[in-house]
């Protein structure tokens, strides 16, 4: 999500006539229900984030129907998370998300890129990724597709829609979309949020537009041990589309 935010950002805004008010709970190695930590940056859980004050108490004037995102589902198994753990999160946040009377798409995890992994490329991988993780291979398969077969039944019992991460999407890194497919695949990914999905394209934006986003601070986190707080929303366009982070 954060590697992609960029363009998502800019896309939806030309997506509808009104001006976009983007909420968005993001973050490299984003936990779903603890507090996580890269490098000097920590962020609060998902479930447990002011997002959700923040969306309880905005008023319901646009005519169009809220749009909501579950991804990037599988961070907190290499925390050491049990699926069961992470399966109550992920039925929390539908069930918010169902009371704003939103339409949800939820992804699947990346289960066929994962099962091609070696031993030596998890081990490779999970020191850049998740150095303090005391996952092993053989954990990792058996866990992947119990939670994931979790993620697919919540999003039948929800009315989500359930999108496939596709195994060409990714390549030596099997949890990151390839750039060279990543308008491919968030374009099939937000296709039940349109209408008109054909219409909808997500190009690639560029460095400096890029960096005006990942710069952006949530509302809350932790930096270096300290916690910081920032007002939001913490971007505002001269469109009138604001972003809040949390």
């Amino acid at each position: 999500m954060t590697l992609a935010f960029p363009r998502l950002w800019h896309a939806l805004r030309r997506a509808w006539l009104e001006p976009l008010e983007l909420f968005a709970a993001e973050g490299h190695g984003r936990s779903f229900g603890n507090w996580s930590r890269v490098g000097p940056r920590g962020l609060p859980g998902i479930v447990s984030c002011s997002l959700w004050e923040q969306l309880d108490a905005l008023p319901t004037a646009s005519t169009e129907q809220p749009r909501a995102l579950i991804t990037d589902i599988g961070n907190d198994l290499l925390y050491g998370v049990d699926p069961e753990q992470v399966t109550m999160w992920i039925e929390t946040c539908l069930q918010r998300l169902q009371s704003l009377n939103s339409r949800i798409v939820v992804t699947s995890l990346p289960v066929a890129s994962i099962q091609k992994l070696s031993r030596t490329r998890f081990e490779f991988l999970k020191s850049i990724m998740f150095h303090s993780s005391q996952m092993s291979f053989d954990e990792v398969e058996p866990k992947m597709l119990r939670l994931n077969q979790s993620v697919a039944d919540l999003a039948r019992t929800f009315g989500a829609a359930l999108v496939e991460n596709r195994g060409e999407w990714y390549g030596f890194d099997p949890i990151h979309i390839r750039r060279r497919y990543r308008a491919t695949a968030w374009r099939e990914i937000l296709a039940s949020w349109f209408d008109e999905p054909n219409e909808v394209t997500f190009p690639s934006v560029s460095l400096n537009r890029s960096w005006q986003l990942w710069r952006q601070r949530s509302a809350e986190r932790r930096w270096r041990g300290e916690i910081q707080q920032t007002i939001q929303p913490t971007l505002r366009e001269t469109d009138g589309s604001a972003l809040w982070l949390f």
